[in-house]
């Protein structure tokens, strides 16, 4: 009977767990496209929160994989979101969020971000896949990859 009880417990204690993660990549994911926006509406990018890990691997179709240090992300950002203005976008949102805890400090995100004008019409969508894990008790980007929004994991 106490081992059935303790089983319980763990399970019970583990979902917990699961869920206050899941909860707390999802605020990781609403910072980062608060970052971004608020840098296309006011043309400085926040300095926090942190999203990134003190290294990231970044890939794409375009460009094989290479680690870059976050201060080399942000201005990455600034030069990609800079570029993203210039063509028309004023905003952009999560269409769809997707997380798999992998482990206790692992987990795979994929998104889809749509990116609209002044208008509000629709400019294009595009699909991210990140590594993100817990350091330090804060959910951080270690890796990610841009991709076509119908390859998403959702």
């Amino acid at each position: 009977m106490r081992i059935g009880i303790l089983m319980m417990l763990l399970l019970v204690s583990s979902n917990v767990l699961a869920q206050s993660s899941e909860a707390k990549i999802s605020a990781l994911f609403d910072s980062y496209m608060t970052k971004y926006n608020h840098y296309l509406q006011h043309g400085v990018l926040p300095q926090t929160p942190k999203l990134y890990a003190d290294t990231i691997m970044l890939m794409s179709s375009n460009s094989k994989p290479s680690v870059i240090t976050h201060m080399q992300m942000d201005e990455q950002v600034q030069v990609f979101l800079s570029n993203l203005k210039a063509q028309g976008v004023s905003h952009v949102k999560w269409a769809k969020v997707f997380i798999h805890q992998l482990d206790d400090n692992i987990a795979l995100v994929s998104n889809i971000a749509e990116r609209y004008t002044k208008t509000g019409a629709l400019y294009n969508k595009v699909g991210a896949s990140y590594y993100v894990y817990l350091i330090d008790g804060q959910w951080q980007i270690s890796a990610f990859a841009i991709h076509n929004a119908k390859n998403t994991l959702i």
